[in-house]
């Protein structure tokens, strides 16, 4: 028997060029006070330091698998291969530029230990800078789910539009393989939380921390084209696509989930979604797009510079 299969935690770290960031992200998971886990590292072939790093702390310590890509297979598959390539009841996606609290497993461990429904143990999600610093940001808590039906804890997660605590939370694995995982467009994060939703309950582990790192390379920084790369290296860098694909796959899961949520209920909920005018306004911009992309370009910048002007008058006003 494989030896990696007595693991109860594995945890993923997909990384590209990560080489500023990653020894202090795998150092911080290597002391955690709970020992017995797998930590699955999927390099999606970089081309810094990370691979000579990676290898010293497998060499330093069994724990540690490191897997190289033969290329670049974008954020999305490598993310998906980590999952793929764990053994363990629970599993956790780490980013080679954050750091976890020393009880953070065990503490996340405590919450799904205690009640099978819930799919996700989230922990709290303070911000740190380059240095490593605490700064002022802290995550929003989202309202509580116990009591939740699916087709609500779905509303809430869609509208939430995406949250690292639950992303990098510790997930029960028997869930996450009923899921469509991450597919190759930048928002799929936000669908596949919505997914989970409907097969079960998020809850908090107030003790355990996850220390959030900002920095100018962080992927929510770049422009869509930069991101649809780092998604998808081999799609069209022209126009991303990235709410439609998002709107598409959510349909998806809402019929793949039907015997969680009744279809027309969770549909429901997507339409009063997406009903949001400014959402409205980006759907119709990545169809213009697909027609003309300068025309989409002109129009964007357009409506962002009316926004700016919008926010000048209001903060000029009195009271």
């Amino acid at each position: 028997m494989d030896d990696r299969m007595t693991s109860r935690v594995s945890l993923g770290l997909p990384v590209y060029n990560g080489q500023n960031f990653i020894a202090e992200a795998i150092r911080s998971i290597l002391s955690q006070d709970f020992g017995d886990f797998e930590l699955v590292i999927t390099d999606n072939a970089s081309t810094d330091r990370t691979a000579d790093i990676c290898k010293e702390f497998a060499r330093q310590d069994g724990r540690v698998r490191y897997v190289r890509n033969e290329r670049n297979l974008g954020a999305a598959a490598n993310f998906n291969r980590a999952f793929e390539l764990s053994a363990g009841k629970y599993f956790k996606w780490c980013a080679h530029d954050d750091v976890l609290s020393p009880g953070f497993l065990k503490d996340c461990m405590r919450v799904l230990d205690g009640n099978a429904g819930h799919v996700i143990a989230y922990p709290r999600l303070l911000g740190i800078d380059e240095a490593g610093r605490t700064t002022a940001y802290v995550e929003r808590v989202l309202p509580d789910m116990e009591s939740s039906s699916p087709a609500s804890r779905f509303q809430l997660m869609i509208a939430a539009h995406g949250w690292d605590a639950a992303m990098f939370g510790l997930w029960r694995s028997d869930a996450l393989t009923k899921t469509s995982l991450h597919e190759a467009y930048y928002g799929s994060d936000c669908a596949l939380l919505a997914e989970m939703a409907l097969l079960g309950t998020f809850a908090p582990a107030p003790d355990a921390i996850l220390y959030s790192r900002d920095h100018p390379t962080r992927s929510v920084r770049l422009p869509s084209s930069e991101r649809l790369a780092w998604q998808n290296p081999d799609g069209s860098k022209a126009n991303a696509f990235e709410l439609s694909r998002r709107v598409k796959h959510l349909v998806s899961i809402a019929f793949r989930h039907r015997g969680s949520a009744p279809v027309g209920r969770t549909l429901f909920h997507l339409l009063i979604w997406i009903a949001n005018p400014l959402l409205m306004a980006r759907l119709c911009l990545e169809v213009v797009g697909a027609v003309s992309p300068r025309l989409r370009s002109m129009l964007r910048g357009a409506g962002l510079g009316a926004l700016k002007r919008i926010q000048s008058v209001s903060n000029r006003s009195p009271g």
